[in-house]
């Protein structure tokens, strides 16, 4: 299926599940803030948040200092 993730097309076959398409990128769910289609994923429904053809998203890692 054919999605965008920060402005740029991809094609995804895994599963339908943004966890599980996080972790496809190499990137851990917890240390990112993730935009569907302009609405925030709460963390808590990363694990359930289907991904269908023509999603946008938008993530964001998390950086921490000082």
């Amino acid at each position: 299926m054919k999605i965008s993730i920060n402005g740029e097309d991809s094609e995804y076959t895994g599963a339908p599940v943004l966890g599980e398409l996080l972790r496809f990128l190499g990137i851990d769910p917890k240390q990112v803030a993730v935009e569907r289609n302009r609405g925030i994923v709460p963390r808590k429904e990363m694990e359930s948040q289907s991904v269908e053809a023509g999603d946008e998203f938008e993530i964001i890692r998390l950086v921490g200092g000082g």
